[in-house]
């Protein structure tokens, strides 16, 4: 097989795994669910594959097409079209006889796989708090792994994107928020500069809350009765979006 056909393979799943990886994880912090676990399993089969593919390309194929008699080398059409690439489940093996790496937390990894699989099929799953396991799952089993592979981090294509405005501290207040621990490893990636800014952010919603606590009922009293002279047209605006919301409910539940 030609070897310029699929020289830039290995590093074109990278990308575009690491970039689904990058946008799993934004949909669980932001508390989105069922999706997320999709899009995060779907991110580590590319990786885990892109790593693979990294010894040789042909190492992520389980089946391999035929010979044909009429053909002197074996094309990328006929393995796109006839191949068949190691699956989710496969994928941890492989990649140990490949390289040699394990997959430490592997019962954490194929408990992942069952969840996102339950909900391609089934559209549910049996576990709740489906963002928290996917926060988990990239901090403590994909994220590890593919520093490990090339030495970076979900977290870098998070903070040097210019197109997500994510500052610091507010995405260490989301993880924080999440219940997931800050361990050595992220906090090496996150920077004290990060603490550093979580905490003055802390300190400065602590001001406003006690500058709140300690304004009088009257002026609480005149805030209410001021908002009876706000704007109408926002009102109007905040029921299109309610009665929007309720189309759409009645929309899905007629499906």
């Amino acid at each position: 097989m030609d070897q310029s056909l699929y020289k830039d393979v290995s590093k074109n799943m990278r990308r575009t795994g690491m970039l689904l990886f990058r946008d799993a994880f934004l949909e669980a912090l932001q508390g989105e669910r069922r999706m997320c676990v999709v899009h995060a399993a779907h991110a580590a089969e590319i990786l885990l594959k892109a790593r693979v593919a990294q010894e040789h390309f042909l190492l992520i194929f389980s089946r391999l097409p035929k010979s044909d008699p009429n053909k002197d080398a074996l094309t990328l059409a006929a393995l796109l079209e006839n191949g068949r690439t190691f699956s989710y489940e496969e994928l941890p093996d492989q990649l140990w006889a490949t390289t040699g790496i394990r997959i430490e937390r592997l019962n954490q990894y194929r408990e992942f796989g069952r969840l996102r699989n339950q909900i391609i099929h089934f559209s549910t799953a049996n576990a709740k708090e489906l963002n928290l396991l996917t926060l988990r799952y990239s901090l403590e089993v994909l994220d590890p792994l593919v520093e490990s592979f090339w030495g970076r981090s979900v977290i870098d294509f998070i903070e040097n994107d210019p197109f997500i405005y994510l500052p610091a501290e507010r995405l260490e207040n989301l993880i924080r928020q999440s219940g997931c621990a800050i361990d050595e490893r992220l906090r090496r990636i996150l920077g004290e500069n990060s603490r550093e800014a979580w905490e003055s952010m802390q300190a400065y919603f602590k001001e406003l809350r006690e500058h709140d606590e300690s304004l009088p009922s009257e002026y609480w009293e005149a805030a209410e009765e001021a908002k009876q002279y706000e704007d109408p047209l926002a009102d109007e605006n905040y029921s299109a979006q309610l009665k929007a919301h309720e189309n759409w409910k009645v929309l899905l539940d007629s499906f």
